[in-house]
C-alpha cells in the first residue's frame, strides 16, 4: 500500500527540516502556516527558487528556507517555485489579514490563479507560539501549534483542492492524489457548500380564471321611503336633511341628472347598471330563451350623459341603446285580429 505524503504526521516530521538550521523558531502563528505550506510543495515535488519577486532564481538544495524567510513576517511571506512537470514558475504568498489568512498563488506565464482564505484561529493555536523546535522539542510537540492532526489533514485537503490542482491539475506523484471536489472537506470560516438538491417550491394554488362576482354588501333599504324623492323640494341635494339610516334617501319617479340612465357607470356591478346578461344584473345565464321577445329588467345604458341624448334626441329608434323595446310588433306566430 503506497504512503501518503501528504500525511499529517509526515508533514509535522518533514517541516522542521525545512527551516534554516541556525534558525528552527516559528515566531507568530503566520510562520507556522506558511512553513506548513511549504512543507506541502516540498512534498509534491515543487523545488523552492525564491523567497522574492525581485530576486533572480537560485537552486536551494533540499528546498531549506534560507535565512530571512520570515522577515516580512507576520504580515507577508513569498515563497517562488518551479516544478519538473511543467515549464512555469509559480510564486505563492501569504498574508495575515485581521484574524485570518490569505494564500494566493499564480503561474506567472499563463496567469492561472488559485486562491484560499482561511481563518487563523481554525488552524493554529495562538498561544502555542512563539515556538523553537530545538529547545521545546521535548516538552511541546510540534503538532500541537496546529491544534491537532485532523485540522493538519483538513488544511492539507484544501490547498490540494484549490491551490495544486489548479496550478498543476494532474499532478502526478507517489504517494499523492487528488481530491474530488464533491467530497472535499468543508473548512470552518469558508462558504459553506450549497445544496445539491434544493426542496422544491411549495406549489401554489390555481385562482379560476373568471373568478364569480361578488357585489359588495350594501346598507338594507327602508321600504317606508319609496317615492320620498318625488317629495322632496331640495332633492337631490337637501342640506338641512339629517344623514340616511339605510344607505340610500328613498327612491322615486323623478327623471334628473342623478337618475341611472344618465349615469350608466355608478352602478356596484362591473357591466354598471345592467348584468352580463342584460336587466339588473340578477337575470340568471339563459334567463330568457333564444328567440324570444324579452325586455331587460332595466333601461340600457345611452351614452352621452345628460343633457345631449333620449328618445327623441339624438339617437333613432332601434338603435343598439334604444331600450326599453316598445314591442311595437306582434310575437313571432301570431296573427293580429285586424287582419
Amino acid at each position: 500500500m503506497t504512503t501518503d505524503i501528504l500525511d499529517p504526521a509526515a508533514l509535522i516530521s518533514l517541516l522542521p527540516t525545512l527551516l534554516p538550521g541556525s534558525f528552527k523558531t516559528l515566531s507568530s502563528p503566520q510562520d507556522a502556516i506558511a512553513s506548513l505550506l511549504h512543507s506541502i510543495f516540498s512534498a509534491v515535488a515543487f523545488r523552492l527558487i525564491g523567497i522574492d519577486e525581485s530576486s533572480s532564481s537560485a537552486s536551494i538544495e533540499n528546498n531549506v528556507l534560507p535565512e530571512g524567510w520570515n522577515k516580512d513576517g507576520p504580515g507577508h511571506y513569498t515563497f517562488r517555485y518551479r516544478h519538473d512537470q511543467s515549464s512555469l514558475e509559480f510564486v505563492l504568498k501569504v498574508s495575515k489579514l485581521g484574524g485570518r489568512t490569505l494564500i494566493n498563488a499564480i503561474a506567472i506565464e499563463s496567469d492561472r490563479v488559485a486562491s484560499l482564505d482561511i481563518s487563523t484561529n481554525d488552524f493554529v493555536s495562538l498561544s502555542f507560539f512563539p515556538h523553537d523546535i530545538q529547545t521545546d522539542s521535548n516538552g511541546k510537540p510540534l503538532v500541537h501549534g496546529f491544534i491537532s492532526s485532523n485540522r493538519v489533514a483538513d488544511l492539507t485537503t484544501q490547498v490540494k483542492l484549490k491551490i495544486l490542482q489548479k496550478l498543476i491539475p494532474g499532478l502526478r506523484k507517489e504517494g499523492y492524489t487528488e481530491e474530488e471536489t464533491m467530497n472535499s472537506t468543508n473548512v470552518q470560516g469558508s462558504n459553506p457548500p450549497q445544496a445539491q438538491n434544493p426542496p422544491p417550491a411549495r406549489p401554489q394554488p390555481v385562482m379560476p380564471p373568471y373568478a364569480p362576482h361578488h357585489p359588495p354588501l350594501s346598507a338594507p333599504e327602508n321600504p317606508l321611503s319609496v317615492g320620498r324623492r318625488d317629495l322632496d323640494p331640495f332633492f337631490p341635494r337637501n342640506p338641512f336633511a339629517p344623514p340616511p339610516l339605510f344607505g340610500n334617501d328613498g327612491d322615486g319617479m323623478f327623471v334628473g341628472p342623478e337618475h341611472p340612465i344618465f349615469n350608466p357607470g355608478r352602478g356596484r356591478h362591473p357591466f354598471g347598471d345592467r348584468g352580463p346578461w342584460g336587466g339588473d344584473g340578477f337575470l340568471p345565464p339563459m334567463g330568457a330563451p333564444p328567440g324570444a321577445r324579452f325586455d331587460p329588467v332595466a333601461p340600457g345604458p345611452i351614452r352621452g350623459g345628460f343633457g345631449g341624448l333620449g328618445r327623441g334626441r339624438g339617437v333613432p329608434r332601434g338603435s343598439a341603446t334604444g331600450e326599453p323595446d316598445n314591442d311595437e310588433f306582434m310575437p313571432p306566430g301570431m296573427v293580429s285580429a285586424a287582419g
